[in-house]
């Protein structure tokens, strides 16, 4: 039961942000420094009232370039990721770049390693990864939510399907998004945000998972 209402908690969470405009990172040179990390941010709630939901701009993470987007269109962040990589590999082709995803984010930077599971030079950093798969604790709430009336329900689903990038996944035990069995009151209690969200901070060989 407590699993089943955390689900429908969090996919009622992500269809109301469905109103929200995608919101494209800002264009500019970026500059090669040997490690160039891009950063996905999750849903920006505001739990006063009204209730209030923002287009993610991922300006709280410590990172070289945050992709901006609408959390629920998982998809769209998948594909401006792909695009942010895209223009720096074309311009710092040596650069090591490393993604750091939460929330929402987790799983965009999740699909896409997932989809590119040969590339080289490059590591994933997961926080709060609702699609992470269970052990230790429970599975993220993406493998128990009824995605199936969402934008995105072939995205629906846990796994590990990285292949050769090394991907680090960072989960508090409290933390209902990464470890469904957890229910919601970690969330509000602030286990979801409580994790290091500088990219400075992670190694870019790390791998395996982190479950605090």
């Amino acid at each position: 039961m407590v699993r089943k209402c955390l689900s429908l908690f969090f996919a009622a969470v992500l269809a109301i942000g469905g109103i929200l405009p995608f919101i494209p990172a800002p264009a500019y040179a970026d500059v090669c420094t040997g490690v160039w990390s891009i950063g996905v941010g999750g849903l920006r709630v505001n739990f006063g009232w009204p209730l209030a939901f923002t287009a993610e701009d991922s300006d709280y993470l410590q990172v070289d370039q945050r992709v901006g987007y609408n959390s629920i269109d998982l998809p769209a962040g998948v594909h401006e990721l792909n695009r942010l990589v895209d223009d720096h590999r074309a311009q710092c082709p040596a650069d090591h770049i490393l993604l750091l995803g939460h929330s929402g984010g987790a799983a965009v930077v999740h699909v896409w390693v997932s989809e590119h599971k040969s590339a080289s030079n490059l590591n994933a950093v997961l926080l709060a990864d609702p699609k992470r798969v269970a052990g230790p604790g429970g599975p993220g709430f993406m493998a128990v939510a009824p995605m199936e009336w969402l934008p995105y329900p072939d995205y629906s689903g846990a796994d590990a399907d990285f292949g050769s990038v090394p991907v680090l996944e960072v989960c508090h035990a409290a933390d209902g998004v990464c470890n469904a069995v957890a229910g919601p009151i970690g969330y509000f209690l602030g286990a979801h945000t409580d994790y290091d969200f500088s990219a400075a901070d992670y190694s870019t060989t790390a791998s395996g998972v982190v479950f605090q």
